[in-house]
């Protein structure tokens, strides 16, 4: 079978378009790339689940930590594990 390529128009909402955006940018991708991977991969297994439950637990642990502190660099913290649990996700996605 022949893998070729077929244009199809489907609406897309806006802050979806702009997300697809951000990443292929970032990514340094294009737009179709970066949307034919998101549809390619939708439904499938992720199989860092484990990995993304962990840093959620230690997220929410530093939170709580700050809270019952009152202070703001546990929760500087989990916004750091938040940043690269989302940039390991973004790159795993491809």
């Amino acid at each position: 079978m022949n893998k070729g390529t077929t244009p199809k128009t489907f609406r897309i909402p806006n802050d979806i378009i702009a997300d697809i955006e951000k990443t292929a940018k970032e990514n340094n991708t294009t737009f179709s790339k970066e949307g034919i991977s998101r549809l390619s991969n939708k439904g499938k297994e992720n199989k860092n689940i484990p990995v993304i439950l962990a840093k959620t637990q230690t997220i929410i642990n530093l939170c709580m930590e700050g809270v019952k502190k009152g202070t703001i660099e546990p929760i500087q913290k989990a916004q750091e594990v938040e940043k690269k649990l989302w940039a390991k996700t973004m790159i795993s996605s491809k």
